[in-house]
């Protein structure tokens, strides 16, 4: 299967079903609704689709006014540019002041410079990291939760890296993982069960 994408034919053979939820999936979701209502962000992971020119943005659009248009239809980015780009608050304060009293969530994923490219406890991993965080504190009230995509092969064996990194981060911000080792998965006790 393509990412996203699947034949009639496979879909018919896809099994949708989710595992019961575990101990902490249940203690979560127990303590997010005694806080009251939950939000629910939609979106997707970019704004700039040539393709949505037409269909659904009005025909003609500029690129330039794409993030406009997006933030007409979906309350929530997952905002894939950051992984590819390490921007400065300059940037960021422009996207942000584009959502400006609207209810409108910019969720950045990490820059790969840090989540590929380091062993994440260097001096180069902390150096961009700052760069990072300085940069997306620009989106403001707009920030959502920061997500942190690791490498397939960032196994198990490497979780003291991980979690040296997650104590350094600020506590300030929110933060989710993709782990995408399967030996994340296997193993109980790194599920927390």
């Amino acid at each position: 299967m393509k990412y996203g994408r699947t034949s009639t034919e496979e879909l018919e053979t896809i099994k949708f079903s989710l595992p019961p939820d575990s101990a902490c999936t249940k203690e979560t979701l127990a303590a997010a609704s005694r806080t009251g209502t939950p939000r629910v962000y939609a979106g997707c992971g970019k704004w700039g689709r040539k393709e949505w020119v037409g269909n659904l943005y009005p025909p003609k659009t500029k690129a330039v006014n794409f993030l406009a248009q997006y933030i007409q239809h979906f309350n929530g980015i997952e905002l894939n540019a950051t992984h590819y780009k390490i921007y400065g608050p300059d940037v960021i304060s422009n996207w942000a002041q584009q959502a400006t009293g609207i209810d409108f969530t910019f969720c950045p994923k990490m820059a790969q410079r840090i989540t590929h490219f380091t062993d994440l406890v260097s001096p180069k991993a902390a150096d961009l990291t700052n760069q990072f965080i300085e940069g997306i504190r620009a989106f403001g009230p707009a920030l959502g939760p920061i997500f942190i995509q690791l490498k397939e092969n960032f196994s198990p064996l490497k979780k003291n890296n991980l979690y040296a990194y997650l104590e350094k981060l600020p506590t300030d911000l929110q933060f989710f993982i993709e782990l995408r080792h399967p030996d994340w998965y296997g193993n109980k006790k790194l599920a927390g069960e």
